[in-house]
């Protein structure tokens, strides 16, 4: 009895903590063909020591368009499809960028991240990370060059569906963004 004990109390630990890769995240995560939900922004600037909030709603439909708008404190549309970013304020169109290598890239890290695609992200970054109690956490260190240049790491975590996002740009800024209200 007592050799039975211990032996679970050493399985124990294994079970609720785990090491994570892509293969695992895959297998643990969701990637819906449309999500939408609402999320928090705080945007960390290094060189002024400031935080800056803001809070919003945002849609994607899998591989065609990320929709962004941001309710407080200015309003503000971001609409991301493949070829294209386009930002949007009170209806007038601000900024239009057509698709070259670095707005392919954005684009296409912005669409895997947040669809949860693991595979395409294999061949971009070195992944580190854990699952305990059901809720995952991963980090994402760059080996693509071009994405080195403006990210040190990328810190994410969730349970089914991606929950936060922590973008660590290399100046020592960084982006943190919350989902909530998850629906697809």
């Amino acid at each position: 009895m007592r050799k039975a004990f211990f032996i679970i109390i050493l399985w124990l630990p294994v079970t609720l903590f785990a090491q994570l890769n892509f293969i695992d995240l895959e297998a643990i995560t969701i990637s819906p063909e449309e999500l939408k939900g609402k999320f928090k922004q705080e945007k960390f600037i290094s060189d002024r020591a400031i935080t800056l909030l803001s809070t919003g709603v945002f849609s994607y439909q899998r591989g065609k368009n990320i929709l962004w708008k941001t309710l407080d404190p200015i309003e503000n549309e971001l609409i991301i499809v493949p070829s294209t970013i386009a930002n949007k304020q009170g209806g007038n169109e601000l900024v239009h960028l057509d698709v070259n290598p670095t707005v392919r890239m954005i684009n296409e890290l912005f669409f895997f991240i947040l669809t949860s695609e693991w595979r395409e992200l294999s061949g971009l970054f070195e992944l580190s990370g854990n699952l305990e109690h059901g809720i995952w956490t991963a980090e994402l260190t760059p080996i693509d060059k071009t994405i080195a240049l403006f990210s040190s790491r990328i810190a994410l975590s969730g349970d089914t569906l991606l929950r936060e996002i922590t973008l660590y740009e290399k100046g020592g800024g960084f982006t943190k963004i919350s989902f909530d209200k998850l629906s697809q």
